[in-house]
């Protein structure tokens, strides 16, 4: 008699052999699916983190504490109630053993981290410094020129192995420029304190510091934030040189504080627009003839005589605290070709009809970072105006003084903090721009309620920016 392979035996023979077998059958388990589910048990058996390897460490640690030995049911007992294995349980505890034994500190943490998947490439990057810049502006270019695969250098960059630096253009120096921005930094420092061993800065609350600067309806390239799947905005316009903007010309001055911390004097003397109102010479479909509208206007040295006398010196007139009186007030602004010269005399005239005592002062030449606008002031009243969207001159003209109006008098005195630092590292650099800005942590003191921050810089520091100015003179 053969056997049929292909035949399958009744219902009733296959219900008795299960008898037999005492296996129900609803507790049958395809093969495949137990060793799937097993291996799935060991691998989530296996990886303890490190604060359960320690608890197993300290479990057997306290077991042969109080019984003297460990015996193979506390291993198991130790390993069921992590849900791990015995083998890993002996190997935390062989570890540890080896390191009291050693002599060492007990750290059973994991050690797969740096150690397991795929292994790094040999990747020389010290050959990185010897390509051009303008061949390693982007990571695919220098990845092309260190023939490597693109991925494989931005891995590298992830793991902080490259940097990324921003760079920007800075004006040229001439000796004599450095030597003058040498000069400029010895005058800000305190008489009473440039002979001692830590010179303090002068508290530079009798300077107003004025500049122009234009400001856009909106910019040609911006960054938002979106959801997945929503729709990035379509901005349109005839052309980018057509897109509105307006010159302001903005005067502050270093806030100041009584001793419980208040604000006495906000030092925002004022932002003035230079436009003018004139009527629409043809109509358009968006306005009849005849409309009002703002104008820009064109700077001269006369527009800024025009606004210095009637808009700045009325202001300076009108804030200024009460407790300077008879104290000289320097405008400080810089050296282009609009501004009023310091000898001007109907600016001379126009203070002297005031009780004040107002001079102009001109920074270095090619320092704006010697101006507070300049240095920071102006980049975070940009980006302030950047959330609205005007949609013509009046409204970007309103909403420009309006954030100026609103803008944080903590964050303007700390850019007159980080002005004293920036001179520091002139005077380091000897004269120079080649510095980075220094992290002060400003906000952080004055959220913890901290003293308030006065610079200082060392005499040897002192010395040799003295030093200098004599042999460039």
């Amino acid at each position: 008699m053969f056997l049929d392979l292909n035949f399958s035996p009744p219902r009733d023979h296959e219900e008795a052999i299960r008898e037999e077998a005492s296996i129900p059958e609803e507790a049958t388990i395809p093969e495949e699916e137990a060793i799937a589910q097993e291996g799935a048990i060991r691998r989530s058996a296996v990886n303890l983190t490190n604060e359960q390897r320690f608890a197993v460490y300290f479990a057997l640690r306290v077991i042969k504490s109080r019984d003297g030995d460990i015996c193979p049911d506390d291993k198991l007992l130790v390993a069921t109630l992590l849900n791990t294995t015995v083998r890993m349980v002996e190997r935390i505890w062989s570890d540890a053993n080896r390191q009291i034994a050693e002599g060492l500190q007990v750290d059973v943490s994991n050690k797969k981290k740096g150690r397991s998947g795929r292994k790094r490439k040999d990747l020389d990057l010290s050959r990185t410094s010897t390509i051009p810049l303008n061949k390693r502006r982007t990571i695919r270019a220098l990845a092309r020129s260190l023939s490597v695969p693109r991925s494989t250098l931005h891995r590298r960059f992830q793991m902080d192995e490259l940097k990324r630096v921003t760079n920007t253009v800075k004006p040229t120096l001439k000796p004599e420029n450095k030597v003058r921005r040498l000069k400029f930094c010895i005058s800000m420092l305190d008489e009473l304190w440039i002979s001692t061993s830590r010179p303090l800065f002068k508290p530079m609350t009798n300077i107003v510091h004025i500049d122009e600067k234009w400001y856009d309806m909106t910019r040609a390239k911006n960054t938002y934030y979106l959801l997945p799947g929503e729709p990035p905005p379509v901005r349109t316009v005839p052309n980018t040189n057509s897109i509105g903007k307006v010159m302001f010309l903005t005067a502050v001055a270093k806030p100041r504080y009584n001793d419980d911390g208040e604000v006495t004097f906000n030092g925002k003397i004022g932002t003035w627009a230079f436009v003018e109102e004139t009527e629409a010479v043809r109509k358009s479909k968006n306005r009849a003839k005849g409309t009002k509208e703002l104008k820009s206007v064109k700077v001269t040295r006369n527009v800024s005589r025009d606004y210095l006398i009637n808009k700045v010196i009325p202001a300076i007139q009108d804030k200024w605290p009460d407790e300077d009186e008879g104290a000289t007030i320097f405008i400080q602004q810089d050296n282009a070709k609009p501004h009023v010269l310091p000898n001007d005399v109907s600016f001379r005239e126009a203070v002297e009809q005031t009780d004040l005592d107002i001079q102009l002062v001109q920074q270095p030449p090619n320092s704006p970072d010697f101006n507070v606008l300049d240095l920071c002031f102006h980049n975070s009243l940009q980006s302030l105006t950047d959330c609205r969207s005007p949609k013509n001159i009046r409204e970007l003209v309103e909403g420009v003084e309006e954030e100026f109006e609103n803008y944080e008098v903590d964050k303007l005195f700390r850019s007159f903090v980080t002005l004293q630092a920036v001179m520091v590292e002139v005077m380091k650099n000897k004269g120079g721009n080649n510095y980075n800005l220094p992290h002060l942590h400003k906000d952080r003191r004055q959220n913890e309620g901290r003293p308030i921050i006065f610079l200082s810089c060392s005499a040897e520091l002192v010395a040799e920016t003295r030093a200098l100015i004599g042999e460039g003179q």
